[in-house]
């Protein structure tokens, strides 16, 4: 506990959006919060700081997370001190090799929104921070929140355009985050609101969900290309559904591109979305 009578907590996590979302929450709900950008300062904090709770993304550079889950058992800290995992995988294996090591709850990025952080915070420093059944944590949520049907913000002329076509609003929201630094970004939670959008702007690129509620994904898709005021738009695929003939179908259906979210961070999504705004020039 810090000297202001504030619990810490530790969020050792490289994605910068994120993290930020998840301290603001945090900090407004009363809580001291430190941030680590990697593992291996994410070690070097949790004996400077001494956190009451640390979240732990899995994926960080220097060191992973499972690392510091490693120096943590090292050093005597698991299981007594609470830690929560956040990480855009969800694999069984993973969730139960991160169980066995001594965390408390399992997080899946996409799964989540920040009051549910909040909640299993609270669960832990403020109500007996009993185990939690981590895997039924990460694995037995809904797919998707429900989304505002449009989100639009004012354009820049001189700037490309990219639709984000995802119904869960908190995934639509950190994507379009960070493709706001360098594109217009218009938002939609359906097929309905997404031709909308096409109707009255002009689109250079388009990510698309699969799970979508109406009309899926893959026959949108199909329909897009076959008109010829929009088939020349790029579209990336942005699915957690992975298996081979899901990549195949979207790719058959003229996606530029099929990405796995859970596999994606927001800054490497953007990253691919810019190589191909590039290659179409």
């Amino acid at each position: 506990m810090s000297e202001s009578g504030k619990k810490k907590i530790l969020l050792i996590e490289d994605e910068e959006i994120l993290s930020s979302i998840l301290t603001e929450k945090l900090t407004r709900a009363g809580y001291e919060v430190v941030v680590a950008f990697d593992g291996m300062e994410g070690v070097q904090k949790l004996h400077e700081v001494k956190p009451d709770l640390v979240l732990l993304d899995m994926m960080l550079p220097k060191l992973n997370g499972y690392g510091v889950l490693e120096k943590m058992e090292e050093a005597h800290l698991l299981p007594d001190l609470p830690v929560i995992v956040i990480s855009n995988s969800g694999q069984k294996v993973e969730i139960e090799r991160a169980q066995r090591m001594g965390i408390r709850d399992y997080l899946v990025k996409l799964n989540f929104d920040p009051d549910e952080v909040l909640e299993k915070v609270r669960a832990q420093l403020e109500e007996g921070g009993a185990l939690a059944p981590a895997a039924k944590s990460a694995l037995g949520q809904d797919d998707a929140t429900t989304a505002a049907p449009v989100k639009e913000a004012a354009a820049d002329e001189k700037r490309q355009t990219i639709m984000v076509v995802e119904d869960d609003m908190f995934i639509a929201d950190l994507l379009a985050r960070k493709l706001h630094d360098t594109f217009n970004v218009y938002q939609a939670a359906d097929t309905v609101a997404a031709e909308e959008i096409l109707k009255n702007h002009k689109i250079d690129l388009i990510c698309l969900d699969i799970m979508l509620p109406g009309e899926d994904g893959f026959s949108f898709l199909s329909r897009l290309k076959a008109m010829p005021e929009y088939r020349d738009i790029p579209v990336v695929i942005l699915s957690n559904l992975g298996q081979k003939e899901e990549i195949e179908r979207g790719m058959n259906a003229g996606a530029a591109d099929y990405l796995i979210k859970a596999n994606m961070a927001p800054h490497e999504i953007k990253e691919r979305i810019e190589e191909i705004l590039a290659h179409k020039k």
